[in-house]
Parts: structure tokens; sequence; C-alpha cells
């Protein structure tokens, strides 16, 4: 046999599932609240989330816009992931995002990412993954347009209690191209705790931050938000 037909076999083995016992699942969500950047830099946050899941596909996107003052931190990304039927505990992924982040001098950040993720665990109260891949952007971060690769290492865990969520993001990007100026390697950290007080509603505070690695840390530049979600799961069948 060829390698080829080794090859298409291999993949079909991995990749095969009945999609009839596949439907998908849609689910919107919308939030809208208060930020706060500094002690005197407070504005509107909003954000919107699509997503779609099978058992062994995740697709998303989401979109985000803290506006304060002079500042802005928008960030919209769409991500797609697969999981082998063969090896459940294992997925690839695939991301793409546009960020404006004035508070670190981003003013435009096109970011493309993709590697293989673990599910370190998953049950109905909660998952737990970590992702490796390569990644690279282009950005004009202090107006120096060019393009750079890095080395990705994501963690995520989410945990639900009976009317309390956790949700803590990490990645951390550190860069594997040549360095021109400034070392572009970051860590970008996300925490919210929630609280479902009413059907699909729920009272969510969060911080963000994007650090640099030269280890400095400005509180300055710590997004905390405090907003009110709304979700709806969506009757669509494609």
């Amino acid at each position: 046999m060829s390698r080829k037909g080794v090859l298409l076999i291999l993949l079909t083995f991995l990749w095969g599932h009945d999609p009839q016992a596949d439907a998908p699942q849609w689910t919107a969500y919308n939030r809208g609240g208060l930020v706060n950047v500094s002690d005197n830099n407070s504005g509107v946050a909003t954000y919107f989330r699509l997503k779609r899941t099978t058992s062994y596909t995740f697709r998303d996107v989401r979109f985000y816009a803290h506006i304060f003052g002079s500042d802005q931190d928008i960030r919209f990304r769409q991500k797609s992931s697969r999981i082998f039927v063969s090896l459940p505990w294992l997925y690839n992924f695939t991301a793409v995002s546009y960020q404006r982040n004035t508070l670190v001098d981003v003013a435009l950040r096109y970011h493309y990412n993709q590697g293989l993720g673990m599910l370190i665990s998953n049950t109905d109260s909660g998952n737990m993954t970590t992702e490796m891949g390569m990644a690279y952007d282009m950005s004009d971060y202090l107006e120096d347009t060019r393009k750079t690769s890095y080395l990705k290492l994501a963690f995520t865990h989410d945990q639900d209690f009976r009317h309390i969520n956790t949700k803590l993001e990490l990645d951390y990007f550190f860069q594997i191209s040549d360095i021109n100026v400034y070392n572009l390697s970051r860590l970008q950290a996300m925490g919210e705790l929630q609280w479902k007080f009413y059907q699909n509603l729920k009272l969510i505070g969060g911080v963000y931050q994007e650090l640099p690695a030269d280890g400095t840390y400005n509180n300055q530049n710590a997004l905390l938000y405090i907003t009110l979600d709304w979700s709806k799961r969506l009757q669509w069948s494609y």
C-alpha cells in the first residue's frame, strides 16, 4: 500500500464520527458594564461571544471593547478546535485575533496561532486545558511594523459551582524570531468570578492584563471590570 493510502486511512480513523449523532449547539453571550484602568479612568465594558460546539468540535467568535477616556482595549478573536476521536484528550486548534490596546502602545496587532491542546480534565462541573503551538503577529508596536514569531503556551481552568463560576486564562508568547529593538514576549492573563443569580443572567467581575517579558508590572494598565452577562441557546442546526 502506498504512503498516501496509509495516511488517508489514518486520518479517517482519527477524524471519523457520526454526523447524525453530533448535532451542533449554538450559544450567544452578551455583556455590558463598567471598566476601570486607574483611580480616575473609568469607562464602558462590552463583550459579545457566539459559540458552536459538537461532541468533537469547538468554534467561537469573541469581541471585547473597553473604552475609557482616550484609551481603548479592543479585541476580536476567532478560534476553532477539533478533538481526535481516537485520542479524546487531544485536540488541534487555530486562532486568529486582532487587537488595539493603547495602554501598551499597540495601535493594531494581527495575531495568528495554531498547535495542539490537551484536556487535563473535562467534567460537567468544569474543565482544564493546556496548549502549545506556534504563533506570529504583525504589529505596529511602538510604531514598528514587522512579523514576529513565537512559541505559544496556554492554560485555562473553568470551574462551575451551584451559583458561582470561576475562569482563569493564561497565554504566554515567547519570541523566537530575532529581537530587533524590543523583546515582544508577553503573558496575557485573565481571571473572572461569575455569579449566576437568575436563570441565564450572571454578574461578572474580572481582571485582564498584558505583562511584558522584561518583568515590569504596571498596575495602572490592569483592566478591572464588572458586567452583566446574558446568554441564550440558539436553535440553529448548521
